[in-house]
């Protein structure tokens, strides 16, 4: 099983977020500042500010295709890319993807549509593949007349 999910980052060390949001005019899923623990009470800190938007599938937290999800980003930025791309000169800005699997067979495909319209968008994609456990063994199939 393969599930996804996509988020829009910039990030960098003199980025404000609040102008981020109000040059973009959308509110953040995440935002991290310099010097902030990374988790409460922990000693290491974040070395850089990020601004995070995620687009998110309608009533799940995840998407069963990046293709989906990498359109659903681009349909929700690509009017704002200008603006966007301003951020670009002092900050890294990119498409961070998360691939959620519990098997290692498949995974993501692209259109080549798709991909050209990656291309035009001009920010990196990063891909973090990250392997779930499950509760069930895989059951292993022997051609037939074999052994």
């Amino acid at each position: 099983m393969h599930r996804y999910t996509v988020e829009l980052q910039i990030v960098g060390q003199d980025l404000n977020p609040e102008e981020v949001t109000r040059t973009l005019g959308l509110a953040p899923t995440q935002v991290r500042r310099k010097g902030e623990p990374k988790v409460e009470g922990a000693t290491s800190k974040w070395t850089t500010n990020m601004w995070a938007f995620e687009v998110l599938p309608q009533g799940r937290d995840d998407w069963s295709s990046l293709g989906d999800a990498l359109a659903s980003v681009l349909s929700t930025f690509g009017p704002l890319r200008d603006r966007l791309h301003a951020y670009s000169a002092a900050n890294q800005i990119y498409l961070w993807c998360g691939h959620f699997t519990s098997s290692f067979d498949g995974g993501p495909t692209f259109s080549p549509g798709l991909l050209k319209s990656l291309g035009d968008f001009g920010v990196q994609l990063v891909l973090d593949t990250y392997c779930e456990r499950t509760d069930e063994v895989p059951t292993r199939s022997t051609p037939t007349g074999t052994r």
